[in-house]
């Protein structure tokens, strides 16, 4: 399988950033265990890098033995990463809206600010004023705010 491949069908279900075992129980009572380490790391790797191609290294350190590592190809890592990283900011809202995991969320809300500034950053709005003296010299006000 190929790393691409493999990337897709660990996100078939989005992304998990919260913890490394599933445990579900089936109609019939069955206990069913999923490892999801791999699918956390990589989806904790969409929150701490800036961009694609140090998501695929995230993704190629992380894929298990026997995985074809392809080239770094930008067009195909760019979309998929976007794709995870919607689905993956949409995860942490939801966990900043529910009271259990709303701290923990804004920790890495916190660090998403920091690294995809586009979507997360708060913007500074910064004013210039002028004022002239009568001797014809230039004061300057600078006001930021939130």
């Amino acid at each position: 399988m190929k790393l691409t491949e493999w990337v897709h069908d660990l996100f078939k279900n989005g992304p998990e950033i919260w913890c490394d075992e599933k445990v579900m129980v089936n109609d019939k009572g069955i206990v069913v265990r999923r490892d999801t380490k791999r699918l956390r790391d990589c989806s904790l790797g969409l929150v701490s890098v800036s961009g694609p191609e140090e998501w695929y290294r995230i993704c190629r350190l992380n894929c298990p033995p026997g995985t074809i590592i392809e080239d770094y190809k930008e067009e195909e890592w760019a979309a998929l990463y976007q794709d995870m990283l919607s689905l993956t900011r949409n995860e942490l809202t939801k966990a900043l809206l529910t009271e259990r995991g709303n701290k923990s969320a804004k920790i890495l809300l916190e660090i998403m600010e920091r690294r995809d500034k586009d979507h997360w950053a708060e913007e500074k709005v910064t004013k210039t004023a002028e004022v002239k003296k009568s001797d014809g010299e230039t004061i300057k006000f600078v006001i930021e705010g939130m």
